[in-house]
């Protein structure tokens, strides 16, 4: 019984091994295997192959090119953590991913343009169409609601906006594949993912 016991134990260990790392961000459910994204494409247009990216930590993101205000915070904290992993030598450990919610405006051509325009040249803009799209939002628990558009004021100019409500949130996936925490909210704490992506890099 005693020797029972101990290979349980034993076997325990061995199965959480690697997954004990103390990660700043959410944890609550977590590990994960990440849901298939091969119903994506990129900004050229080519179906995405997430398994191309085995072996890298991925940090994805959810947002639309017309968000006035949340989705460029989000990106530019991560064009941060991006910029402070590269000056550790991490250039080609990890990859950034944005993941679009708005199947109507952000085709390919739209989200290119926004990449350049936004200077995220290493950064992987996805679309596709609303089914495919809509699959993995609900994989990864992200909230979409499309209100449509409203015009806002800026300065003595009106101008309509896409308005659409989603969940907030950097998703980070481990060199295996597995979803192992998430940063909830537009204000990503840009030194605590820095070294939670470094944790997982040297795992």
């Amino acid at each position: 019984m005693k020797y029972i016991v101990t290979v349980f134990f034993i076997l325990i260990s061995v199965i959480t091994n690697g997954y004990s790392l103390e990660l700043k961000g959410s944890t609550k459910g977590f590990p994960v295997k990440l849901t298939d994204l091969s119903g994506l494409i990129d900004e050229n247009g080519t179906p995405f192959d997430v398994n191309q990216f085995k072996g890298k930590v991925l940090l994805i993101t959810y947002g639309y090119t017309t968000c006035p205000h949340v989705c460029p915070t989000i990106l530019s904290f991560l064009k941060e953590v991006e910029e402070k992993l590269n000056g550790k030598g991490l250039n080609g450990k990890f990859k950034i991913i944005f993941i679009t919610v708005d199947p109507i405006e952000d085709t390919p051509e739209k989200i290119s343009e926004y990449k350049k325009f936004s200077q995220l040249d290493s950064f992987i803009f996805l679309t596709g169409s609303k089914d495919n799209l809509k699959k993995v939002w609900e994989a990864l628990n992200v909230y979409v609601e499309d209100k449509g558009y409203k015009v806002m004021k800026h300065g003595s100019h009106e101008m309509k906006h896409r308005m659409i409500d989603h969940t907030a949130k950097l998703t980070v996936v481990d060199k295996k594949g597995y979803i192992r925490e998430e940063f909830l909210g537009m204000y990503i704490p840009v030194n605590d993912v820095v070294e939670d992506v470094i944790k997982l890099i040297n795992e």
